[in-house]
């Protein structure tokens, strides 16, 4: 059977930390990591699923991974779920490389259902972070139009901003964008008060503890998935690279980066191919942070979903600039001269990655010379911000944005969930920004269609929900 996508759319350990925290009528008492929300793990989790299976299995702990985890135990008293992850870490790719923005719904389609996820998660991202004392605050954002040519582009902007419900938004002058940020030059600019900033990574770990306090989590860190056997009766099967096994009845895929590579492991179709874009962060020295207030964005490029080098205070005080968005040469590709050969074999023989270089030469050298040259990097952010120098930034670091391309070159802006094998398993084959803002939000999504597509609801299993805690 092929399997059909839905679009939603218009992308034992002995490290101390560890405490049993419920045992099932199995008798193996789970074991969860009492972690800071900044701390890291030493080493594997290795506590037992009461009866030694787990009802559901996901692939990824991102921050997409451990909200849907964390949906389904909160949704359903009973279920045991158990989060794989390849890294010796959790959250350690796309949600903690990112500038930590929360966005307010702007750029999407109205009606889509990105824009619908965004503006929710938006509000319930705000919720949590309140709840659980994780730092977030609401800074606001500036999307300036330094040239003619941005002004009908800002209109439009303000149109779908409107139509998706974001509060507060607003046209505003180029004398009243030099009253809010004196630093910063505009023809005009659409004024956001509900962007805001918080540490994704520390929200992933507090999802992760969510799910391990309710006694039905497991996390398995350094689990690389190698093989997926998937069976219409007896379920699914995992096996890692050092033979480990892991067995649930479904399997959720979330692996981001990996995205293409997982769900055809787990019987999908073989696209769309995910492509790595790598964006460099320059970081603003200390004394010359006060230089912005608030996010400033420039007015993007309608034909790419990347938003542009802007300016970005962090929730630890620091400011950084970026991010580009240049072609990377693997997957995890952090920096210029990182090269994975199996990836790059993938990469020239993906048909929609030449279309896409090729439609747009110009865009694809601009963002490599930005890659290589901080001048013209630190260029783009002066267009707005002409009082910044280069002097005044010193390197920060680098995030790898996943793009889900499709075979004619274009760029998939919408999530995209595919139902896959024998009715077991859902894989998200693409969750672009604003997937972190969006992800509780998502994780409810995904798992509303795995009651329909997996046949959750025939399942006495999922018959008792509880309410969410957010």
């Amino acid at each position: 059977m092929w399997p059909t996508f839905a679009h939603v759319q218009p992308c034992a350990h002995m490290c101390g930390l560890c405490v049993p925290i419920g045992a099932g009528g199995g008798g193996g008492a789970i074991m969860a990591t009492r972690f800071g929300s900044g701390r890291r793990w030493n080493s594997n989790i290795r506590g037992e699923i009461a009866g030694g299976e787990a009802d559901v299995a996901i692939v990824g702990a991102g921050i997409v991974g451990l909200a849907t985890a964390r949906e389904i135990v909160l949704r359903f008293p009973q279920t045991k779920v158990v989060v794989v992850e390849k890294e010796a870490d959790i959250v350690g790719h796309q949600t903690s490389h990112n500038s930590g923005v929360i966005h307010a719904g702007i750029y999407y389609e109205p009606g889509s259902a990105m824009a619908r996820l965004c503006v929710e998660g938006a509000r319930r991202m705000y919720e949590y972070c309140g709840k659980k004392n994780l730092p977030h605050e609401r800074v606001g954002k500036l999307i300036v139009a330094t040239r003619d040519s941005e002004l009908p582009i800002l209109e439009d902007l303000y149109k779908r901003a409107t139509a998706n419900g974001v509060p507060g938004i607003e046209l505003i002058s180029s004398k009243k964008v030099q009253e809010m940020e004196p630093n910063v030059r505009a023809l005009q600019a659409l004024h956001s008060p509900n962007t805001g900033i918080t540490d994704y990574a520390k929200v992933g770990r507090s999802f992760a503890e969510d799910l391990l306090s309710t006694g039905r989590g497991q996390i398995r860190t350094s689990f690389k998935v190698t093989g997926i056997d998937v069976d219409e009766v007896k379920g699914v099967t995992l096996e890692s690279e050092s033979g480990d096994i892991v067995k649930a009845k479904w399997l959720i895929t979330c692996a981001g980066l990996q995205a293409d590579y997982v769900g055809h492991m787990a019987g999908g179709a073989k696209g769309p191919a995910i492509l790595p874009f790598r964006g460099n962060y320059q970081e603003l020295k200390p004394e010359y942070r006060s230089i912005i207030k608030r996010n400033i964005y420039p007015t993007p490029d309608p034909k790419f979903p990347m938003v542009g080098v802007h300016l970005t205070p962090r929730v630890d005080g620091r400011v950084l600039i970026g991010p580009n968005a240049a072609l990377a040469l693997a997957k995890e590709g952090y920096s210029f001269w990182h090269i994975n050969i199996r990836d790059l074999l993938v990469f020239a023989t993906t048909k929609g990655l030449w279309k896409l270089v090729l439609g747009n030469p110009s865009t694809v050298f601009t963002e490599v010379w930005r890659d290589i040259n901080k001048r013209a990097f630190v260029a783009e952010a002066q267009r707005y911000c002409p009082s910044l120098q280069v002097e005044h930034t010193k390197d920060g670091w680098a995030g790898v944005h996943a793009v889900a391309v499709d075979d004619s070159g274009k760029i998939i802006g919408n999530f995209l969930f595919e139902t896959g094998k024998a009715g077991r398993v859902l894989n998200v084959r693409n969750a672009p920004s604003p997937a972190c803002t969006s992800s509780l939000a998502i994780a409810t999504s995904i798992v509303n269609q795995a009651i329909d597509d997996l046949d959750w609801k025939n399942e006495k299993l999922f018959k008792v929900e509880e309410e969410m805690a957010v």
